[in-house]
């Protein structure tokens, strides 16, 4: 059996094993961010095993390593077990493996496939992971101990509950009452990420008619209500859970929608799920809502979305070809600055295919508060509207965002989210 290496040292076997997986996954840059996901039901033969005798090994040849990895719990609601925050539920968890548990890992620290005898324990359960793209799998191990297992000391993301801010590897993103405000990218270097702010705020302006459009009125993130839940840190993602409701006014609120904000080394996501007991179209019309990313100042930065031939210069001043992005359906889009690209998409639930979707752009000096910098440098987003056809029920938007390396072929990595990572689980061979 070949002992567990667990030096703190880079060794000629580590770097062997990045290189070959970086080759094995074809290119490594459509596929740096992915990270693999496993459900407790498919770890079948590692059912009812504590999680602190468990660990994640990665092998080049005969020789295995431990990998960050993290496994979240749920409660018996089916909500993540957070362990952190004003209104933890840790009492909830089981501490064992169950089959409505996550294990996470990242596509890029898997290895070679091994024999049983090479694990370091047992029992363990092999992982594949099979790229599509490039026709080549890798392989991950989940191995039991007898006692307390020996884990990597890697973590790939961090959050301050202080400043309520998060560290990925190339980002540092900030929240204020739960809406973001707050980005700063890595320097050259690639020290920590906590730099000048590039963010003013998120902004969200919704507008519509009351009663039959007797009444119009428009609200803004100022009128955004939030509740810090809980969160929980592990060497793969951060999880951070509120909820949230909009003042209308005339003693009406929205309905509360509650929200996980995930985030890892190189991605975030922010679901949100919204409940209507009635359809819309009953109260109000003309509704319309606008997300946007309000940038203090990225003149020298481009702007790329899939309807752009070409990027787009941010200079400072509007064009006919920028004005153009307005009528566009376009999903995502991307800006590129000479550090970093940031990538941000936007996707809705079948239940929403009825809500247009437009992106939004603007470079404009001129105020549109509430903000602190006057103006966006520029402000970029979507605009959702025609909610009158929506239904009650349950309804659920999704916003992903990506920090990528500035040589990233934007096109090739969004095309990747399209072809996803197969996994398979089977007990190792011998």
């Amino acid at each position: 059996m070949t002992r567990l290496a667990t030096c703190g040292c880079v060794s000629l076997v580590a770097v062997a094993g990045i290189l070959s997986t970086a080759l094995a996954l074809g290119d490594p840059a459509v596929r740096l961010s992915e990270v693999v996901r496993v459900a407790g039901s498919d770890l079948g033969m590692l059912d009812g095993h504590r999680l602190d005798q468990l660990t994640l090994v990665s092998c080049v040849r005969t020789a295995c390593r431990a990998i960050p990895f993290q496994i979240d719990e749920r409660d018996a609601t089916g909500n993540w077990v957070l362990d952190q925050g004003p209104e933890p539920n840790a009492g909830q968890a089981s501490g064992v493996l169950d089959h409505n548990d996550l294990l996470l890992f990242m596509a890029t620290d898997a290895g070679d496939q091994a024999r049983r005898a090479d694990l370091p324990g047992w029992p363990a359960v092999e992982i594949t992971v099979h790229d599509p793209l490039s026709g080549t799998p890798r392989w991950a191990y989940l191995v039991a101990f007898p006692h307390a297992a020996p884990r990597s000391e890697v973590y790939y993301v961090r959050y301050d509950p202080a400043t309520d801010r998060v560290r990925g590897r190339r980002v540092s993103l900030g929240f204020n009452n739960g809406v973001p405000d707050y980005l700063a990218v890595a320097g050259p270097s690639g020290d920590t990420p906590d730099g000048p702010n590039l963010l003013d705020r998120l902004k969200v302006r919704a507008t519509a008619t009351f009663l039959w459009g007797l009444i119009r009125f428009s609200r803004d993130e100022s009128d955004l209500r939030t509740e810090f839940i809980a969160w929980r840190q592990g060497p793969i993602r951060v999880i951070r859970r509120q909820r949230q409701w909009v003042r209308i006014g005339w003693g009406i609120r929205s309905p509360t929608f509650g929200s996980y904000t995930y985030f890892y080394r190189d991605f975030a996501e922010l679901p949100v799920s919204l409940r209507l007991n009635f359809p819309p179209r009953y109260f109000f019309g003309g509704i319309a809502v606008r997300v946007v990313l309000d940038f203090r100042d990225l003149r020298g930065w481009s702007l790329l979305a899939p309807s752009s031939p070409a990027p787009i210069a941010i200079d400072g001043t509007m064009t006919k070809e920028k004005a153009a992005l307005n009528d566009s359906a376009d999903s995502w889009f991307a800006l590129r600055g000479s550090q970093i690209t940031l990538v941000q998409t936007m996707g809705v639930s079948p239940s929403l295919a009825t809500v247009r979707h437009r992106l939004l752009y603007g470079e404009s000096t001129k105020p549109n508060p509430p903000e602190v910098v006057p103006g966006e440098e520029p402000g970029v987003g979507f605009r959702l509207d025609r909610w009158e056809q929506v239904g009650a029920g349950l309804h659920q938007l999704e916003s992903v965002s990506y920090a990528l390396p500035p040589e990233v072929d934007v096109r090739a990595f969004m095309a990747a989210r399209t072809t996803p990572l197969r996994v398979t689980v089977q007990p190792p061979r011998d």
